[in-house]
Formats: C-alpha cells, sequence, structure tokens
C-alpha cells in the first residue's frame, strides 16, 4: 500500500494511528518534531503525511506545512489537531481567506477515529496517484 509519515509528538496519538494504518496494509514512519519530520520527508519519500498543528510548544505544524507544499507540492497533508481551542478569532477567520495559510487536504479535530482516518488516507493517496 502506501507510505504515511505521522507527526506528532504524542506518543499516545502516534501508536493509535500507526495500529490502524499499519493493519490496513500501510508502511509507517514517525517524527515527533519539525526537524525530523522535514529530514523524513526528504529521506524517505512519504506518499503522505499526517501532522499534528501544534509542534515543538508552538503551532510549528502551520509552518512545516507550509515548507511541505512548498518544497514537495504534490504531497498529500492532513492535519490533526485541538487547534480550535487554540487560536485567536483572527487566525481562524485568516485561514478561510487565505488559500496559503493552511495548505493541506484535509483538517481534522482530534479525536479521529482511526476508521475515519484509514478512509481519508487511502483515498488522498489513491488520488495522487
Amino acid at each position: 500500500m502506501a507510505h504515511i509519515l505521522l507527526v506528532d509528538d504524542d506518543a499516545d496519538v502516534v501508536s493509535r494511528n500507526r495500529v490502524a494504518l499499519e493493519a490496513s496494509g500501510d508502511t509507517v514512519s514517525t517524527a515527533a518534531t519539525t526537524a525530523q519530520a522535514l529530514a523524513a520527508v526528504r529521506s524517505q519519500a512519504p506518499d503522505l503525511v499526517v501532522l499534528e498543528a501544534m509542534l515543538d510548544g508552538t503551532l510549528a505544524g502551520f509552518d512545516l506545512a507550509r515548507s511541505l507544499a512548498r518544497e514537495f507540492p504534490h504531497l498529500p497533508l492532513i492535519m490533526l489537531s485541538r487547534v480550535d481551542e487554540h487560536l485567536t478569532a483572527k487566525q481562524r477567520a485568516g485561514q478561510d481567506r487565505d488559500d496559503g495559510w493552511m495548505p493541506v487536504e484535509r483538517f481534522m479535530e482530534k479525536p479521529v477515529s482511526p476508521d475515519v482516518l484509514v478512509y481519508e488516507v487511502d483515498h488522498l493517496v489513491g488520488m495522487a496517484h
């Protein structure tokens, strides 16, 4: 199937998502920081990245998504987060006006059902190939 990179600093979330994706036949690698994620994408060429918005104690996941979208424009990205709890009204409004603010194919609020995550990954990987 596909090679998926999971980027999250929450080991429980990574473990739960890894089990679901591997059970569906995907190969999974992981990263816990933006630096690890960039290195993994560059060296492993995953088919899709599932990333958390809140990395390194900040909203660094958004910066990572923008960097990945610039460097790897055909790499599908799914963002999982509870970030709405941390965004200001101005930031939430800004994401609606600026396509570059959050360049991901799917934004999904945590917790995400494993079945829904597997479905979205399979759907986006199928569209990319």
